[in-house]
């Protein structure tokens, strides 16, 4: 049932958004629990970034690959981008371009190879905390009774696109989905080396 289930929860095109299109792994970053708090991070090898969850209640998820907070399951997902200027200082339409083109691949993807249409696409931007985020969700098809709605908060880190994204299970939850992902975003921390995990965890 999981097998069948998880490509149709998330979209989750494994593909970059380079010029070629060729086929690449999308990266997840990792649950890190200390004593006192929680993070999720990601370390690359030349840059990473943290984003806090003060919830005690932060854990993996029964759907590997994903995180729960607050019994909202969501998920951080990187994808290569292409980038033809400094990826340290993209413009803003440069940034709003790559992000559209992003949301877009993944949109066909999930309608063409998912076989799964959608309706009432919304999208806004919104800058927290001198990040940039496309933030966009849709409906799901009213016979599809698993989900309701899904929701994405992405934004560019270095020469990726960093990927906030969590399934709606009943339409008046949208809000507190929405708040869980602007929480994590307004808490994201971008660092140019390579973070030890293993001693951020002590430290927390």
């Amino acid at each position: 049932m999981r097998l069948l289930v998880l490509p149709i929860l998330l979209l989750t095109a494994v593909q970059a958004i380079s010029q070629k299109d060729l086929p690449q792994d999308d990266v997840h970053a990792t649950l890190v629990v200390g004593k006192k708090k929680s993070l999720i991070a990601y370390a690359g090898s030349s840059h990473s970034f943290t984003m806090e969850t003060t919830s005690k209640t932060a854990k993996p998820s029964d759907i590997p690959g994903f995180i729960t907070i607050d019994g909202q399951v969501l998920q951080t997902t990187l994808v290569p981008a292409a980038l033809t200027v400094d990826p340290r200082h993209p413009t803003t339409d440069r940034e709003k371009e790559i992000l559209i083109k992003y949301m877009n691949y993944e949109l066909g993807y999930y309608k063409k190879k998912l076989k799964q249409k959608y309706s009432g696409l919304q999208t806004e931007w919104l800058t927290i905390k001198d990040h940039l985020f496309l933030v966009w969700y849709f409906d799901m098809p009213r016979d599809y009774k698993l989900v309701s709605r899904q929701i994405y908060f992405s934004t560019l880190f270095f020469d990726q696109v960093l990927d906030l994204n969590a399934p709606v299970f009943k339409i008046d939850h949208f809000t507190k989905a929405r708040t869980t992902l602007a929480k994590l975003a307004g808490s994201l921390k971008t660092y140019d080396k390579q973070l030890d995990l293993g001693l951020l965890r002590r430290q927390l």
